[in-house]
């Protein structure tokens, strides 16, 4: 196929877009209501997951050191800690932070009589380990537990196995709301150029009938199907940008009491337009060619009859 051929089908592609305007505003609209429903899907989705990573960076471990533990047995402790495969974080706690943090949190008065009741601190030195991988809970705690000098260690299984549970669920739900809507937009996309096939066999027979290939007959119907991809992906984005925004303004304030903060959209908003543009010039092609695959394996024996 020559330049010049490929050159013409690409304007046959955006001429038969314009000529065929309403169909093509029909499936830009329906490929738009996919798209949006898609974005906000997504972005309730990474909130949630937004919070449930601050929930598991709560969900910390606090190894308690035995109190005849020398300072070089602690600094081994630390960097034998650090070794260990899915610990993020490792924070030495002295005793004496942790006994002032617990006397700024009481009454002056009560403050002072544990003060004056004895002058040793009756709290332990520790480690406040922040874990990576929920998953890998039970496992990284048997590590630790394998470590020299340790009092006590002090974990909440229950609720890291909850915060995998609740997140692996999100990841399914995720999965399956975008493959649903992808397929029904790849569906109506189809029907839609499935009409504009139909209105224009006469045309598509002559050039058969020339001696056009399939491919050559095809183009034009793929590059129809880009261009309400590219145009449904980009307006989605607008819209989608624009609800959520709506959504945080109406619940600011219920964000606000519940110590919670929105993520930015501008941070997604150039993942989102690739993801957007990339799924409409996929269900917009996708459809013009398992249409016109179809069309043109039968058109022997249907445009003959035209």
């Amino acid at each position: 196929m020559t330049a010049s051929s490929i050159r013409y089908l690409f304007k046959e592609g955006f001429r038969n877009t314009w000529t065929n305007r309403m169909m093509s505003i029909a499936s830009i609209c329906v490929l738009m209501s996919c798209l949006v429903l898609m974005g906000c899907a997504t972005m309730i989705f990474l909130n949630i997951d937004s919070l449930l990573g601050r929930i598991e960076e709560e969900n910390v471990v606090m190894v308690y050191i035995e109190d005849d533990t020398t300072a070089s047995d602690l600094k081994q402790m630390e960097k034998s800690l650090n070794e260990i495969r899915n610990i993020k974080e490792v924070e030495f706690i002295a005793k004496e932070v942790a006994w002032q943090q617990q006397l700024d949190t009481m009454e002056e008065s009560h403050a002072a009589y544990f003060t004056e009741l004895s002058s040793e601190i009756p709290l332990p030195n520790a480690y406040k380990i922040t874990i990576d991988d929920l998953s890998l809970f039970d496992d990284t705690i048997n590590n630790i537990k394998k470590l020299d000098h340790i009092e006590t260690i002090r974990e909440n299984k229950d609720l890291a196995k909850k915060l995998v549970s609740i997140r692996h669920g999100i990841e399914i739900i995720a999965v399956v709301i975008v493959a649903v809507l992808l397929a029904i937009s790849i569906f109506i996309i189809s029907n839609t150029i499935k009409l504009t096939v139909y209105s224009r066999r006469l045309e598509i027979s002559i050039m058969k009938s020339v001696g056009a290939t399939n491919g050559f007959v095809r183009l034009p119907f793929v590059v129809e199907g880009m261009i309400l991809g590219i145009i449904s992906g980009v307006i989605s984005l607008g819209l989608v940008w624009g609800f959520y925004e709506f959504a945080i303004r109406q619940f600011k304030d219920l964000i606000n009491s519940l110590n919670l903060t929105a993520l930015n959209f501008a941070d997604y908003s150039l993942v989102m337009l690739g993801a957007f543009v990339a799924i409409g010039i996929l269900t917009g092609v996708g459809g013009s060619i398992i249409t016109m695959g179809r069309y043109l394996n039968k058109e022997g024996s249907e445009i003959s009859g035209v």
